[in-house]
């Protein structure tokens, strides 16, 4: 019986399982994306005992420690051997984030990386890459790789057996410090001991040798990083997005079961089922469509990770690797969803009277209707009969709708932050690295800084780098070092306290300061050591204001970042020329920074270039799920509405008439959707602001152009999920439908 009435309504079943489906597939393959980067971290350094990076900083590639660390590191009693290894981000054309490791041909490091097609990694300039990414980018032995303009000869492929490492690429530690900038310099050594059951003792042995370091088990890396934690942290706020749009669609679809069974059920109420036998049968064709879209979206799942880890952009950063959890996870999330989605109507179907629900006939008005709703248009009447209904399609639609509003308002916040910050002082044009993958890895050079400052046409360059501090009791801080005499500090409007002067010295913005709990005179750890508090500032930008700051010099020595610089703001002798100056210091140093227009700076950034191709990805998961749950609602409709359509078509009502009316009808809940969407948008958004550390750096900024986007997709989406009900309403012959039940 229960695959009976599913199988009866073939289009309305299969549209819950799709939406369903979609939800488990968003479950499996941002999990298995996750999964891959933490075991790519993991793998790492998989053949090493210990693992030694800089302390407090948020993610591995931005470990920085000197190189002769690794000799004294060496010498300490059942240490066997140490290597050091430089792991970075590079942007290709193709791929935005590709990750280089640098390691020394002769190391034991290097060992790992098995080669499978050419030759071992010899000399300079030479190249390993890996399986996958060689056939991602379409390389082979004796091709030519360009990393930051510069060529390097493919002389073998490699593989690991970790997808992560299997889409990057090997080059010597001596290129990978050219390329990324860390002269003697590295990310983290490998340390392999003699005795494992000693790895304690070297652990306590190492840190007491250098302070500054962390040291961990290789098999802990991906546990310690903030990196991996943000992408699950994405992958499982994304999933609960598309399964709760999906669950409204199995509530409503089980709501509009319990109407078309109504006289069904009445019967066998009368032939003496109880209420468990009513509420078992409903429960069952919920779990059913649920159980279906389980598998389906596994399939799906499937196909996905196969796509995702054959796109180069993704797979290079996020390689998809599936583990049966995932699979288990996403059916008994499926499985929940049907449960849920179908305890109500159950309860409803349960709680019918057998003489109430035998009088029931599916179309037909069982009430009289209150004199106020007559005043209303077709329309409006038609959605406030089933309100339930209504209601559920509306909160799905709202969901997406809120969601586009409250991400599209971050990302315009952040970009006009960031362009804030950089022109602060009046300057016109931002240096930055060329070709830099992300801005948090760009590295310029002090030299490169006077050259620019040398040129007639620019009054002054203030250079100002960049770094993030975590800890136990500090995961997320930007640090930002300013030359204490620089004019740009002035910016730094001070509340309490003075501004840097000294050694060790830091200044915290206002939320800053609330957020950790620091007055003026109180002490804070670093990457660079322990430093003071000597003042409070407040900009009015919210990611400044979360800040600190600290002298420039010192900023270079914490993230071993010496005579370098994350950006040069330039100001102009002549405002007016900033577009010619722009192109005449590319066409000298072209090769070493990549200059913008301060007032443009942040949309011409790769990271929020690739932020916005991410959350065009929710946009579509979100409208497609939508869109599902208004074609179902309005399938129901239609069908509910069967003889009243008839009648209609017998008084002499066209076909445009009847497909116009249906089409009303779903652009009236899209358009009331679309007005809770923004409520609810304002309101996601000030909750995201709420969460501590991470909510102070979020401002939002609510264009009229993106509030009439929100707007207008909810419409879209009542047009493209009418459409199909709409003309099966047209279609439908007089007679026909004045005969249905």
């Amino acid at each position: 019986m229960v695959w009976r009435s599913l199988w009866r309504r073939r289009a309305r079943s299969f549209l819950t399982i799709l939406g369903v489906a979609i939800g488990v597939a968003a479950v499996v393959v941002l999990g298995a994306m996750a999964e891959g980067l933490a075991q790519g971290y993991a793998g790492m350094a998989s053949d090493t005992d210990l693992l030694v990076m800089q302390a407090n900083v948020y993610d591995i590639t931005l470990s920085a420690l000197e190189e002769d660390l690794g000799s004294r590191i060496a010498q300490l009693p059942g240490v066997r051997s140490v290597s050091g290894v430089i792991v970075g981000l590079v942007a290709l054309e193709k791929v935005p984030y590709f990750f280089v490791n640098g390691h020394d041909p002769e190391s034991t490091s290097i060992q790992r990386f098995r080669i499978v097609q050419g030759n071992r990694l010899i000399r300079p300039g030479q190249m390993l890459l890996g399986r996958q990414a060689a056939a991602n980018l379409e390389k082979s032995v004796g091709d030519t790789v360009r990393l930051f303009g510069r060529p390097f000869i493919v002389v073998g492929i490699y593989e690991t057996g970790q997808l992560f490492e299997d889409n990057g690429a090997v080059i010597s530690l001596s290129d990978a410090q050219r390329l990324l900038k860390k002269s003697h310099r590295v990310s983290f050594f490998e340390v392999s001991l003699y005795n494992l059951s000693e790895v304690d003792k070297a652990k306590h042995l190492i840190e007491e040798l250098a302070p500054g370091v962390s040291v961990t088990r290789a098999s802990d890396l991906a546990d310690e990083q903030q990196t991996v934690e943000t992408i699950r942290g994405m992958a499982w706020g994304i999933s609960m997005i598309a399964i709760l749009i999906g669950g409204l669609g199995m509530m409503n679809t089980m709501m509009m079961a319990v109407f078309e069974q109504t006289r069904e059920i009445g019967v066998l109420r009368a032939l003496g089922w109880c209420r468990p036998h009513i509420l078992r049968l409903i429960l069952g064709q919920s779990v059913s469509l649920g159980l279906l879209g389980g598998l389906f979206g596994i399939s799906m799942g499937l196909g996905l990770i196969w796509v995702v880890n054959r796109t180069p952009a993704i797979a290079s950063i996020a390689p998809a690797t599936l583990r049966a959890e995932l699979l288990l996870q996403g059916l008994v999330m499926a499985l929940i969803l049907g449960l849920v989605g179908g305890i109500y109507p159950a309860w409803r179907a349960a709680s019918l009277m057998p003489i109430e629900a035998l009088r029931y006939e599916m179309g037909a008005e069982t009430r009289r209707e209150p004199a106020w709703m007559l005043h209303l248009s077709m329309t409006l009447r038609a959605v406030w009969r089933r309100r339930t209904r209504s209601l559920l399609t509306m909160i799905g639609i709202a969901i997406g709708s809120a969601l586009i509003l409250s991400l599209g308002a971050i990302t315009e916040g952040s970009i006009q932050q960031l362009n804030a910050f950089v022109s602060r002082g009046g300057a016109e044009l931002v240096a930055v690295q060329a070709g830099v993958a992300d801005m948090g890895y760009s590295v310029v050079d002090e030299r490169v800084g006077r050259a620019i400052a040398a040129m007639p046409e620019v009054a002054y360059v203030s250079g100002i780098l960049w770094g993030v501090s975590t800890g136990e009791k500090l995961p997320f801080l930007f640090i930002l070092g300013i030359d204490p005499a620089d004019p740009s500090l002035s910016r730094y409007r001070i509340v309490q306290g003075r501004y840097i002067m000294a050694r060790h010295e830091v200044m915290l913005g206002h939320t800053a300061a609330r957020n950790l709990k620091k007055k003026v005179g109180d002490t804070i750890i670093l990457p660079g050591g322990v430093y003071r508090v000597v003042g409070i500032f407040e900009t009015g930008t919210a990611y400044e204001d979360a800040a600190g700051v600290i002298a420039l010099r010192e900023a270079q020595r914490a993230f071993q970042k010496r005579h370098q610089v994350s950006l040069y703001q330039i100001k102009l002798r002549d405002p007016s020329q900033a577009q010619a100056v722009r192109d005449r210091i590319e066409a000298r140093l072209g090769n070493e920074v990549s200059v913008s227009l301060s007032a443009t700076f942040g949309e011409n950034l790769t990271d929020f270039q690739n932020a916005q191709a991410m959350m065009n990805a929710v946009f579509a998961l979100a409208l497609i799920v939508g869109g599902i749950v208004v074609t179902n609602t309005m399938m129901m409709s239609v069908m509910e509405r069967t003889r009243e359509i008839g009648t209609l078509r017998a008084l002499g009502w066209c076909r445009a008439r009847v497909l116009w009316m249906v089409l009303s009808e779903a652009l009236v809940l899209s358009g009331l959707a679309g007005g809770i969407g923004l409520l609810v948008g304002f309101a996601l958004t000030r909750m995201l602001q709420s969460v501590p550390d991470f909510g102070a750096f979020l401002t939002a900024v609510y264009t009229p152009q993106l509030v009439g986007q929100s707007l207008a997709i909810a419409l879209l989406l009542g047009l493209a999920g009418g459409l199909y009900p709409a003309w099966c309403a047209a279609q439908l012959q007089p007679v026909e439908a004045l005969r249905y039940e």
